[in-house]
């Protein structure tokens, strides 16, 4: 598991081991979208609509809708932890966590 902020234009920065495990290469698009209130960035998904986002100079860019419903704003702190079998990597809001009284383990 990875501890990271939100830069102020929305991106996150990737650690290169994840980004080893997700299989993604500067310049290619990845889909983003919530699932059991985190966000999820995947090389490959089967419904074409979700949003895409392009990976950048080791950064992807959350997109604004994504940030608003899971409480993501600059310098939240976020947890990113890759899924092997999936293929993903998982974004928490460690922030939104501790103020619904649950505990930060990290």
């Amino acid at each position: 598991m990875y501890i990271k902020k939100l830069s102020k234009n929305g991106q996150i920065s990737v650690p290169l081991a994840l980004k080893k495990k997700l299989c993604v290469n500067d310049g290619e698009y990845v889909y983003i979208y919530m699932e059991a209130g985190r966000l999820l960035i995947s090389k490959h998904h089967e419904d074409v609509h979700l949003n895409k986002v392009i990976y950048r100079n080791g950064k992807f860019s959350i997109p604004t809708e994504l940030r608003r419903m899971l409480k993501i704003y600059s310098n939240s702190l976020l947890s990113l932890e890759a899924h092997s079998k999936k293929g993903s990597i998982s974004i928490t809001n460690l922030d939104y966590i501790e103020d619904q009284g649950q505990l930060r383990n990290y």
